[in-house]
């Protein structure tokens, strides 16, 4: 069953990515790229040693990255308030934009989907998945 569920999950989550790059077609942008952009719209400015820690990278790429994002106005590089010492990397407009782009299409997406399935349907499946995100963080 559990395997079942992954395949299911893994598919669903494959198809909205895919309709949501196509935004990217339209930007110098890697789906590498995009990863680490979209870790800072949802969590906020992160240093290279936490982004390389949250993506599962090594530093030496997640510089190369930054770098990349930075150099094509996507990204910037902001020493923090607290110690000068500390460079964080965050989202310029430009960046959050892309962002937005994607997410607009990906619901569009899936408003197309939902629009052959009864509405009680949309309201089941959104009550199941919160609750099945919840266990999820929990663990």
């Amino acid at each position: 069953m559990a395997e079942r569920l992954e395949r299911i999950l893994r598919e669903i989550c494959f198809r909205i990515k895919v309709k949501g790059r196509k935004v990217l077609k339209k930007y110098p942008i890697t789906p590498a790229q995009f990863d680490l952009m979209q870790k800072i719209y949802f969590t906020g400015p992160k240093t290279m040693t936490e982004l390389s820690g949250n993506l599962g990278i090594a530093k030496s790429t997640t510089t190369g990255l930054v770098s990349r994002l930075e150099k094509d106005g996507f990204l910037e590089r902001v020493k923090s308030s607290d110690d000068k010492r500390v460079i964080n990397v965050s989202l310029t407009e430009k960046g959050k934009k892309v962002i937005d782009e994607v997410i607009v299409e990906r619901v569009q997406f899936i408003k197309s989907v939902l629009q052959s399935m009864p509405e009680q349907f949309e309201n089941e499946l959104i009550d199941l998945l919160e609750r099945f995100n919840s266990a999820i963080v929990k663990k």
